[in-house]
């Protein structure tokens, strides 16, 4: 067998468990005490060993093991859970995600894995007592105080079970976690007889025992049923655990008896550290395709749709009813397949999301900041085109919001601030689009200093500045090579950042912007399509080169008597309910020569950008389409205006209009 055919999949499986990994010990080093988290990381770190055994990978198995050991040593409260132990586990972390991409041998990983070795061997080690309770007969298993209070805490029925394996087994520890991943489904595994560690080694004789705390509607009969069909397994016996206050009776450590309040509350965060992050894993009736699969297919569709637009073009040039009769159907269905092609494209931004906490408890430690990060929205759904795309911009945003937004501790402090940033990242659904926000509140952006800036790297000249608003002169950071920052780190300072994110932002069909005041903090919007792929639009004509408005900035189609324009500061408006619009010619705008006829209407399409709305003045109408997006790789600036081109029913090519581009510059 080529074990290189299942590189693509390990690598993939591979970064959920490290995912898992990064978000429980991001938890755990909030609340040190919360042992599911710790339980959750050594789930995923196993998980990891037996996936690196399995494809031969030594040096990523070996790693894990011992990151194994730490998270062992934690789980039984012989080792402290503190920064010195979380960043080390991060470390590892990090050197598994280079090695899940390329499992060769990386730089230090002998030093990394002695590190670990030595710690788990030297640390900091704590006594804790522990107390035991027997199941009757058989076996004895002793429970930290933590997982008695999980048992007290939750509704549920404490069971033991015992495994009995044939005599001549050979994967014990292979069935061992075959056994532990059935129950997952029943309830949560407390304690294993002989340790965990011991099976995986498989220092055990043929049979093993399990403390369960199972859901209230468990039935044993149920378990027994399930367990009893895995290979090699011999007898499975259940047994309830009836009397609990019979473990209550056997403790042997003196405590103050808590009010019905204080047991109360505790119940209801044990029920709330029962949330757990593996769930994620469970098998669920869904399939791994490869997402050039899904590009090759979304292509597929889209030559269905204009193969379909181009006969229906005929059916309405030659009035053929019967054609167009036939053709409803037809349309029905290709638009029904193709938004079920886009729906199986588009997946969740927490996809992204999930990376930047890690990132942001690195960079807060590395700057010397304290940063609450709260996420919102990771449920919102993007193409996975863009998805792929805006992790680095977003990166950019996040970078720029802790290192130049938020203030110090000491300086938080100074000017009656808490002593922890906040950062804020956001994402919604607004019509067709998706909103993303990154919002702090540090000390924003002054627009005296950006003026001064910008003067002294040539960005605008002084009479440019005159005429600006401080909104518009925030925005300049925009501009290539500029920074603030007077020195180079490895952060921010080289001039490199918000242009970048600015120029990938409108590759996408997207837009950034930004709002700012000053001791307040800034806020970061972004606003990018649902898919790239197949758009709704008007379909117009600009000197006898047709163009499509996307339907999603579209707020209405008037017709515009010459006489309704006024001209403000050189600026031609309509007033229109309340507002004033300008309008913004195509052809004049597209270089196009102007028109010389007179017309008494003239067609005119209202739409909004950002805030504002905007009346782009074309030659004609044609009517509403849906047409298929094909990318343009010129970037040239005479085609910045242009998001793309469109093959349409007749064979003719329509430009897609950039609307951002053309109404802000």
């Amino acid at each position: 067998m080529d074990m290189s055919d299942f590189q693509e999949l390990y690598a993939s499986e591979s970064r959920e468990h490290l995912d898992i990994l990064n978000d429980s010990l991001l938890t755990l080093e909030n609340d040190p005490s919360n042992m599911e988290m710790i339980n959750e990381s050594f789930r995923a770190a196993h998980t990891l060993k037996g996936m690196a055994g399995t494809m031969g990978f030594d040096n990523v198995s070996e790693l894990a093991h011992v990151m194994e050991n730490i998270l062992d040593l934690l789980r039984d409260e012989k080792l402290v859970v503190d920064t010195e132990v979380i960043n080390l586990l991060f470390k590892a972390i990090d050197t598994l995600e280079l090695l899940s991409n390329s499992p060769e041998e990386v730089e230090n990983l002998d030093e990394l894995i002695d590190e670990l070795k030595s710690y788990s061997q030297d640390g900091d080690l704590k006594d804790v007592e522990k107390r035991s309770f027997s199941d009757g007969d058989k076996n004895t298993f002793k429970i930290s105080d933590e997982e008695l209070q999980v048992i007290e805490s939750n509704d549920g029925k404490v069971i033991t079970i015992d495994i009995q394996l044939e005599d001549d087994c050979v994967f014990k520890s292979l069935r061992a976690d075959m056994v532990f991943e059935i129950l997952e489904d029943y309830g949560d595994i407390i304690r294993v007889l002989p340790g965990v560690e011991e099976i995986r080694k498989e220092e055990m004789d043929n049979n093993f025992s399990i403390l369960f705390l199972g859901k209230t509607d468990l039935d044993k009969d149920n378990i027994v049923e399930s367990l009893i069909h895995i290979s090699e397994v011999d007898r499975v016996k259940v047994d309830l655990v009836e009397d609990i206050d019979q473990l209550r009776a056997k403790e042997i450590i003196n405590k103050e008896v808590k009010s019905n309040k204080d047991k109360k509350e505790d119940r209801v965060n044990e029920k709330d550290k029962a949330t757990r992050l593996s769930k994620r894993l469970k098998s669920k009736s869904t399939i791994r395709v490869d997402v050039e699969r899904l590009d090759s297919l979304m292509n597929l569709v889209a030559e269905l749709v204009i193969k379909r637009t181009q006969v229906e073009s005929v059916g309405e040039s030659y009035n053929l009813d019967e054609l167009n009769k036939k053709l409803k159907p037809l349309s029905k269905v290709t638009t029904e397949l193709q938004n079920a092609v886009m729906e199986m494209r588009m997946v969740p931004i927490s996809l992204v999301f999930n990376r930047f906490p890690r990132l942001v408890r690195d960079l807060a430690q590395g700057l010397e900041k304290e940063i609450n990060l709260v996420i919102e929205g990771e449920d919102t759904e993007l193409d996975r085109t863009i998805i792929d795309e805006i992790g680095d911009p977003l990166v950019h945003m996040l970078r720029n919001a802790i290192d130049h937004g938020v203030e110090s501790p000491e300086e938080r402090e100074k000017v009656g601030k808490d002593r922890k940033g906040l950062v804020k990242l956001s994402a919604f659904h607004e019509g067709n689009n998706v909103v993303i926000q990154i919002q702090d509140d540090g000390k924003g952006i002054n627009p005296d200093i950006i003026r001064q800036k910008a003067l002294e790297k040539g960005v605008v000249t002084q009479t440019e500045l005159e005429g600006m608003e401080d909104s518009d002169v925030i925005k300049l950071i925009f501009a290539p090579g500029f920074s603030t920052n007077t020195e180079i780190s490895d952060v921010s300072g080289r001039g490199v950042g918000m242009d970048v994110v600015k120029t990938k932002i409108e590759s996408l069909s997207g837009s950034v912007d930004i709002t700012s005041e000053v001791g307040r903090g800034s806020t970061f919007i972004m606003k990018l399509p649902l898919t790239l792929s197949i758009i709704q639009g008007f379909l117009t004509k600009v000197a006898n080169q047709e163009y499509v408005i996307p339907l999603e900035s579209i707020q209405e189609i008037v017709d515009v008597n010459p006489k309704e324009i006024q001209t403000v500061r050189s600026q031609k408006v309509i007033h229109r309910r309340g507002s004033v619009i300008p309008l913004i010619s195509l052809r004049k705008n597209l270089n196009k020569e102007a028109l010389t006829e007179k017309r008494n209407e003239i067609p005119t399409v209202i739409v909004e950008v950002g805030d504002d709305n905007y009346g782009l003045m074309v030659d004609s109408i044609i009517g509403q389409q849906e047409v298929v997006i094909k990318r343009i790789n010129d970037l040239s600036e005479s085609l910045q205006k242009i998001a793309g081109g469109a093959i349409l029913g007749d064979g003719s090519i329509a430009l897609i209009i950039n609307v951002e581009e053309i109404t802000t510059n």
